[in-house]
């Protein structure tokens, strides 16, 4: 030691504490040790070494520790000259965070006990030059997931409780951090090189934290500035892709698909107080002379490369690359390391934009294999929540049958809500027509605030890339305005029981009896999980169909959809445990209430002050939908008459009498006179298709409500709901037993092709599952014109054909 500091010599003997005991002298003396080895004393240029303290405390105080003793003690009063790993991680995050100018290495220390120690510039840059920043793998598909600007974003978030943010309670500064304030008004230099190193680091820690698909751990650890950057940014990227997905394929195909939020001008031309057009677009099937095969030809670019370039490029937005917070250079570094990454991202923007070739194609340019990270998707679900009805109808869910296992839909019937396939299209349903909000109908919405899908219209009035839909957005709307929607109409209908015939109608298809994940409850007093059956859901979806519907509401479609369930063998026998008075809010407490209950004495359980309630629209459609179980139930046993005329529906066509009635060649499946199946002309109640068979009057209905759906639409906004052809009112008077047949144009005049007793329209003893107009219809009755631009044509797909059974 060059020079002896005064001011931590002793002044007495009794300044060397020489009359404590050893063990006790440490503490006495802490205070000139630990000055001495910390250089922390007045006057001091630089610290102690261990040798010169212990010297200094043998010369100075007889203090005659070995030098061994030493360390152990620094670490109890938990001094040191080194700022460990973690401390310099803490000071980089901490400084990283602070981008106002001025801010500098020099407003910050690291308090050790009593001790506060400068950060060293040069040993931090030192230390941050010797990082290496990962490459991480990106999670799958998360491109994909910026459906939402920045303000929609931060609206969809659920607040903790008693927290101000949705992001909940921000990270602190560590506690042994201790950050100077800068001097307001002073005038400051560029960051330094330290700074600059402290600045990449972070972006290099955000690019991780957003490669792994940590989105919350993203935003929450940017600046409310650099999130809306950030956020902005791949909802640029969103809106791009989505656009190019929609256009894939067509020719000539745009070079141009800006949809940058952050630039565009619409805003002044939108008026949001304005509801889009209430009037459906459509979808018609064509007959095809193919089987549904893959098409082998495929456009010459790939879509998966065009995603990549896009981002390399950074073509699609106007926000440079550097005002971003993370460090884009490692994100492009990413995917070149791993060029098939963006694969399941095209696979989730090919379904949202309903582009069914590109699906194809995407399918067959990875040699037909599925892309990484498919076994955490769910295709169907995912269908069902961007299922364009209006557009493209069944096509989607057609093209995903085809391209995956045919068991695939068995073995992936669930999510990770624990929704089944076609709990994902009742929740189209319900999000596109009811005002419900998404966590009543179940609880995994809630942490989004918004149903999936939220930004596509089942009818084809809208999408991501409509103008309107971006300006709520932008304005900071992450749900669409109930006056935006309209009553569940034929475009929707036909699309979701097109859909679930698709899924059902296999003989490889998910239990269509298993258990809802929608609306669950669970007994306060038990502890029972309360699960609805298909029927049992379809039967509240009616119910808020009809409580917070839309003006117009008819319950056709509810019909309709319980009706194609039905005959693809639901059972309507089925009994589930069911708190109606939970469902309706007024729980007693106290006791249990969930009987076990059908579908039917679930309908029979709403009280009569809520139905009388209603419109009278909906408290016909609501009896009908109850009849009809009513008379599933009846017709369990039902054999046909003989040579009588006394069968239900006998009217409804010259030849009814005689489709009831099967010749030998007409009888399917099992040869034994007695059973079910040889009393019905088409195949597939045989042991392939294992369908079961309805009585005539439910067959009736499901014939009728096939030849509403080809050939109906609302043409304009005075038209009605449903066509004069099929009579809700006369349904119900039907089904009450007050008339004896189904009074309704489609069955008197008759309107509609011969059918089996089952309801489906036929060729050659073999169903038509997706019938199109020409093979249900005497003649040409539709009201939708060929040349409206609403209208669009899909080809038609024949499961049976597939099967090679036609």
């Amino acid at each position: 030691m060059d020079r002896v500091p005064e001011k931590l010599l002793p002044k007495s003997d009794r300044e060397k504490f020489l009359h404590v005991p050893y063990k006790d002298r440490w503490n006495h003396l802490k205070p000139v040790i630990v000055s001495l080895y910390m250089g922390t004393y007045p006057g001091a240029l630089k610290s102690a070494t261990l040798d010169q303290v212990v010297q200094f405390m043998r010369t100075h105080y007889s203090f005659h520790a070995a030098q061994s003793e030493y360390p152990p003690r620094f670490r109890a009063w938990r001094v040191s000259k080194r700022i460990v790993r973690t401390e310099k991680e803490g000071i980089v995050t901490t400084l990283g965070k602070r981008k106002q100018p001025g801010t500098s290495t020099s407003q910050i220390t690291v308090r050790h006990g009593d001790m506060e120690l400068a950060v060293d510039a040069k040993k931090l840059k030192r230390y941050l030059k010797g990082k290496r920043p990962s490459v991480e793998a990106i999670m799958p598909g998360f491109f994909s997931s910026w459906s939402l600007p920045y303000k929609a974003f931060i609206s969809s978030l659920s607040k903790p409780p008693d927290h101000a943010s949705p992001f909940g309670h921000l990270e602190s500064t560590p506690a042994y951090l201790n950050i100077r304030a800068l001097t307001p008004g002073r005038a400051f230099d560029s960051p330094s090189p330290t700074m600059k190193l402290v600045y990449q680091n972070e972006k290099q820690d955000l690019a991780s934290l957003f490669l792994q698909g940590r989105l919350m751990d993203f935003v929450k650890n940017i600046n409310p500035n650099d999130r809306r950057t950030s956020i902005n940014y791949f909802h640029d990227f969103y809106l791009h892709s989505f656009l190019m997905a929609k256009e894939w394929g067509l020719e000539p195909l745009s070079t141009d698909f800006s949809s940058d939020p952050s630039t565009s001008d619409r805003s002044s031309e939108i008026d949001l107080s304005v509801p889009p057009t209430q009037l459906c677009k459509w979808s018609v099937h064509e007959e095809s002379d193919t089987d549904g095969d893959i098409e082998e030809d495929s456009p010459r670019s790939s879509f998966v490369d065009s995603l990549h370039n896009s981002i390399t490029s950074n073509s699609f937005t106007n926000t440079p690359t550097d005002d971003l917070p993370l460090a884009q250079e490692i994100v492009v570094q990413t995917l070149e390391a791993e060029p098939k990454t963006l694969e399941l991202d095209a696979w989730k923007l090919a379904i949202m934009a309903a582009n069914a070739e590109l699906l194809e194609d995407l399918f067959k340019r990875n040699n037909h294999c599925l892309p990484k990270g498919f076994e955490n998707f769910h295709p169907f679900h995912f269908a069902a929540a961007f299922i364009d009805g209006g557009n493209k109808c069944c096509e989607v869910i057609t093209s995903l049958h085809l391209i995956l296992e045919p068991t695939y839909a068995f073995h992936h019937n669930e999510d990770d809500l624990g929704h089944t396939i076609l709990d994902a299209f009742i929740v189209s349903i319900l999000r596109s027509h009811t005002s419900l909000k998404p966590e009543f109908v179940s609880h995994g919405f809630h942490s989004s605030n918004r149903f999936p899908g939220e930004e596509k219209d089942i009818c084809g009035r809208w999408d991501a890339d409509t103008p309107q839909v971006r300006e709520l957005f932008k304005e900071g709307y992450h749900r669409i305005p109930t006056k935006w929607k309209h009553a569940f109409c034929h475009t929707a209908v036909q699309a979701i029981c097109h859909s679930i015939i698709t899924i059902f109608a296999s003989p490889s298809s998910p239990n269509i009896n298993a258990l809802s994940g929608l609306f669950l409850r669970r007994c306060t007093e038990c502890g029972m999980e309360l699960k609805l059956g298909p029927l049992h859901v379809i039967a509240m979806t009616a119910f808020y169909l009809a409580e917070s519907g839309m003006r117009g509401e008819t319950l056709f479609g509810a019909l309709a959809v319980m009706t194609c369930l039905l005959t693809l063998g639901a059972d309507e026998s089925l009994k589930v445990n069911v708190s109606v008075d939970k469902i309706l809010g007024a729980e007693v407490s106290g006791e249990c209430h969930h009987p076990s209950v059908s579908a039917l004495e679930l309908m029979q359980a709403i009280p009569n002050n809520i139905f009388e309630g209603w419109t009278e629209d909906c408290q016909t459609g609501w009896v009908c939908l109850l009849q009809t179980l009513v008379r599933v139930e009846a017709e369990k046993d039902w054999r046909p008459p003989g040579n009588t005329d006394e069968s239900l529906g006998s009217d409804a066509s010259g030849d009814w009498d005689q489709a009831l009635e099967p010749s030998a060649n007409e009888v399917m499946g099992s040869q034994d006179d007695s059973s079910e199946t040889s009393l019905c002309i088409i195949g597939c109640h045989d042991e392939l298709m294992k369908l079961p068979c309805r009585g005539p009057a439910i067959g009736l209905i499901w014939a009728t409500i096939q030849g509403e759906l080809l050939t109906y639409r609302r043409v304009w906004e005075e038209d009605a709901w449903i066509s004069i052809n099929f009579s809700m009112k006369a349904l119900r008077t039907w089904l009450e037993g007050d008339s004896p047949t189904f009074l309704t144009p489609l069955v008197q005049d008759p309107m509609l092709q011969d059918h089996s007793r089952c309801g489906w329209f036929y060729d050659d003893g073999l169903p038509f599952f997706c019938a199109v107009a020409g093979d249900i219809c005497v003649r040409n009755f539709t009201n939708m014109p060929i040349s409206s631009d609403r209208m669009s044509f899909i080809i038609h797909y024949d499961p049976l054909k597939r099967l090679g059974m036609r």
